[in-house]
């Protein structure tokens, strides 16, 4: 019998809501960032609209979410908070939820002390004793979540992967592909659109490192590590039919600074000799290749990667500085001050000259660039992204976007009712899709009324204010980062696999 996702978990009466009361003015903790304590679940959720009725599956995502009041509130970052997974489930026009932290061995360590014992990686802070066998280092497994070999993958850029039940949302442990990978890798995954492999790196340093998962048996394929000579903070790359795409930019992440419990985010020009570069690898030969763009800026989250008329296309965002100056490590600049709002920019290298070039696309600024992962690798016309027009006190984004690349056209919507502060749109194609834009934007809303969560519907070919389904949540899921959707044949095979009935 198919799974209803109405009985994923054990209906029980929710507990009241318990939010942190820490007196700050530090923005990544107040308002749409601010922690939610409590782990939540609630069934037929209540819905304004209607749910399209073949939008079935579940949303996954991940938010940034201290469960401890930070040893340094000052200096805390919105990129430090602990994972708690978000599994909204879909069917037959109802909604289910649930909430559950990632319990990282970290992440216990602090539980037993009752307390935060971690300082921060990002602006620096003032560490706490770790007991004996303690790991050195905090996994905030914070970024990301998707279906993978079953379990639903939680990542990190600074930790192995954690392993979930995609029913319960238990953490089952850490997870390195079958024995494929060691340390880390990045919280960002590209599914190959033709044979369903996962497609990632790992950055270590100044060492990066591909790698290729079949999608059958969960074991890395293929890899190969190259030296980038200066430790870049890289959080995100792009990926066409031959190619993997990397920056090299000022951005750098500092691990020997973080063990001084010093900034290890650090905006460093004078460690490029020529500026920004990107760096081609060829995903079938493992050949590198570098291509200087010049200037000193910075890469966020790129759309995609595709190669037409003997050009690589490459469309992402870009920002002016990331991370504290190197020369101001002492005192640091303040958060807001070195994450300035992104812009839409398209980068193209000449195949046979190696001539990089760049051009802005829109004046629109934004971030947590999407589209449809049908195109992965292959010309996409459309994009979408929540814009970050207006640097509120409270918010970080203010707006849903799509971008037409052909007419160069970007349309903008803004939440209804005072609905702000949307999350990273989801694109779900419509079952016997036709087109690229035929689906659905998926994205979670902050109501400053309610202090809670809306996840809303909107027709991605046709982005209007109003949405197709306003999805009330019980509670308020922290403004976090990445997630995904899983179909419901992706869904019902992997919660059968842990049922033991697959």
């Amino acid at each position: 019998m198919p799974l209803d996702p109405m009985t994923v978990v054990p209906r029980r009466t929710a507990p009241p809501p318990v939010e942190a009361d820490w007196p700050t003015g530090n923005k990544f903790l107040n308002g749409p960032f601010a922690p939610w304590t409590e782990e939540s679940e609630a069934y037929d959720l209540q819905v304004d609209g209607e749910i399209p009725a073949d939008l079935a599956g579940a949303l996954f995502r991940v938010s940034s979410n201290p469960r401890f009041q930070p040893r340094n509130t000052d200096r805390y970052h919105w990129w430090e908070g602990d994972g708690m997974v978000c599994g909204i489930y879909l069917r037959e026009g109802r909604a289910a939820y649930r909430t559950r932290w990632v319990e990282t061995d970290s992440m216990r360590v602090e539980v037993e002390a009752g307390e935060a014992v971690y300082s921060g990686f990002v602006n620096g802070g003032t560490p706490g004793r770790l007991p004996e066998g303690a790991p050195r280092a905090k996994n905030v497994a914070n970024i990301n979540a998707g279906l993978f070999d079953d379990h639903l993958i939680v990542y990190f850029d600074g930790g192995l992967p954690h392993a979930l039940d995609p029913e319960t949302l238990r953490t089952l442990g850490t997870y390195d592909f079958h024995g494929g990978i060691d340390v880390l890798c990045t919280g960002h995954y590209k599914t190959d659109p033709d044979t369903g492999d996962m497609l990632f790196f790992a950055a270590t340093g100044p060492v990066v490192t591909w790698y290729r998962a079949d999608v059958k048996t969960a074991e890395i394929i293929d890899s190969h590590s190259f030296d980038i000579g200066v430790p870049v903070l890289m959080h995100d790359f792009a990926v066409s039919a031959t190619y993997a795409v990397f920056f090299v930019t000022p951005a750098q992440f500092r691990l020997d600074l973080v063990a001084r419990s010093r900034p290890g985010v650090v905006w460093d020009e004078d460690s490029l000799e020529h500026g920004v570069q990107i760096v081609l690898m060829n995903r079938r030969t493992h050949e590198v290749t570098w291509h200087e763009l010049g200037g000193h800026w910075a890469n966020t989250h790129f759309y995609n990667a595709y190669e037409q008329d003997g050009e690589l296309v490459v469309d992402g965002h870009r920002i002016d500085r990331l991370g504290s100056p190197v020369d101001r490590l002492s005192t640091p600049l303040g958060s807001h001050e070195w994450f300035p709002p992104a812009m839409p920019y398209r980068w193209r290298v000449d195949l046979a000259t190696g001539r990089a070039t760049e051009e802005m696309i829109s004046g629109v600024f934004g971030e947590f660039p999407k589209i449809n992962d049908a195109c992965t690798g292959r010309p996409h016309r459309y994009g979408y992204f929540v814009t970050t027009r207006g640097l509120a006190d409270d918010t970080m984004s203010d707006g849903l976007a799509r971008h037409d690349y052909i007419l160069d056209r970007t349309t903008v919507v803004e939440g209804p009712d005072g609905l702000t502060s949307p999350s990273e749109p989801v694109f779900v194609a419509r079952e016997n899709a036709r087109a690229e834009d035929d689906g659905y934007l998926l994205s979670l809303w902050w109501n400053r009324t309610t202090d809670r969560s809306e996840l809303l519907i909107h027709d991605a070919a046709d982005l209007r204010r109003i949405p197709l389904a306003r999805v009330k949540l019980p509670s308020r899921v922290p403004f976090g980062f990445h997630g995904s959707w899983a179909d419901h044949h992706t869904l019902d095979r992997a919660i059968a696999a842990h049922r033991g009935d697959g």
